[in-house]
């Protein structure tokens, strides 16, 4: 082969590689070389390594041509040589798929729930590419920009909280009950206001029983931890509001949604973050301006809390946290306690110290 053929052929094969928006085209490989930098940063920071460069795909760049070429001429080649890459395909067949005004009526009334989260979470990628950028723009333009971020994540957030395929569902529920739904909800918190966060916790902790008992692939932990940081930034009268759905009496049910969040790994450790944000609140010197009626309430629930723990046999939650017996100890006489604490670390398989 001649030069002008061999550079011909390694920019045709260079063209498939070359993208203006790797973390959309390629987002498998931009996502496993971030979690390699991040395992090699650990190694080197326990010293388990030595210091080394993270061997990384480069290709060299390549313009992006808008008109599409079928042919390409060769000088001394038998006949024409079709080209066909990821911006040019080739032209072979119509693959449009039409649809008839009946298919269309029978479609729209019976969307399906996986295809309308992955649409939602095509947006979602959006989103966290603009974020991704916000730190690389200029100054005049990160305004638009966190505007148009702002716009889309109200977007999503709306057609989650509504994704009713019947109009007796309730809210955010049929995309909770859908593995995927919970994932691009824990994806999506982090870009909720404060006021829309707190209302997808509350729609959580409303249907616990229910996500409860139809999470059968075990996802609900993946919302732990967003909701973990929404908790966090909770007052104490948002807490309170937000800990007694745990004493409400599930329907044709006699038991609360408290004995049922003990036999899971995700309920269980949902409460154990609300109580510890509730002791670190009241430990700590920042002004809570409660409510009228707040500490009663929160009273209340601690002594139902514990009562529950003390009887009931726990499963080993996601996280324990090291305030509780501190929390208890508030209310608490020391035997209860002690029974507590035995109970929770036999669950856990840890020690429970007070912090």
């Amino acid at each position: 082969m001649s030069e002008k053929e061999k550079e011909w052929v390694i920019r045709l094969q260079m063209i498939q590689l070359q993208s203006e928006n790797p973390h959309l085209d390629d987002y498998y490989y931009q996502e496993y070389y971030k979690r390699m930098e991040a395992k090699l940063a650990e190694e080197e920071k326990r010293g388990e390594w030595a210091k080394r460069e993270t061997p990384k795909l480069t290709t060299p760049y390549v313009i992006k041509s808008e008109s599409y070429t079928p042919v390409v001429h060769i000088e001394g080649s038998l006949g024409q040589v079709a080209v066909s890459t990821c911006f040019s395909p080739r032209r072979a067949i119509n693959a449009v798929r039409t649809h008839s005004p009946d298919e269309d009526v029978k479609d729209s009334r019976q969307p399906r729930m996986e295809v309308y989260i992955e649409k939602l979470f095509s947006q979602l990628l959006e989103v966290e590419e603009a974020a991704r950028k916000k730190g690389f723009v200029r100054v005049e333009e990160k305004g638009g920009l966190m505007e148009e971020m702002e716009k889309k994540v109200k977007q999503i957030y709306s057609l989650i909280r509504h994704a009713n395929l019947h109009e007796s569902s309730e809210e955010f529920l049929p995309c909770l009950l859908v593995s995927k739904g919970k994932r691009l909800l824990a994806r999506l918190l982090p870009f909720l206001s404060h006021d829309a966060a707190l209302h997808a916790l509350t729609m959580v902790t409303t249907h616990l029983p229910t996500l409860m008992s139809k999470d059968t692939d075990e996802a609900l932990p993946v919302l732990y931890a967003p909701l973990r940081d929404v908790i966090s930034a909770l007052s104490f009268s948002q807490l309170i509001g937000v800990l007694k759905d745990f004493t409400i009496v599930v329907p044709e049910s006699s038991e609360t949604i408290l004995t049922l969040a003990c036999q899971n790994e995700f309920g269980l450790s949902l409460l154990y973050v609300l109580l510890s944000q509730g002791e670190r609140l009241l430990s700590s010197n920042v002004p809570m301006e409660p409510n009228i009626g707040d500490f009663e309430t929160w009273t209340d629930t601690v002594f139902q809390v514990a009562q529950q723990l003390s009887h009931a046999s726990l499963v080993e939650p996601l996280f324990l946290p090291s305030n509780l017996l501190t929390l208890f100890c508030r209310y608490l006489d020391k035997r209860t306690v002690h029974q507590l604490k035995s109970n929770m670390e036999s669950a856990s398989g840890y020690l429970a110290v007070a912090s």
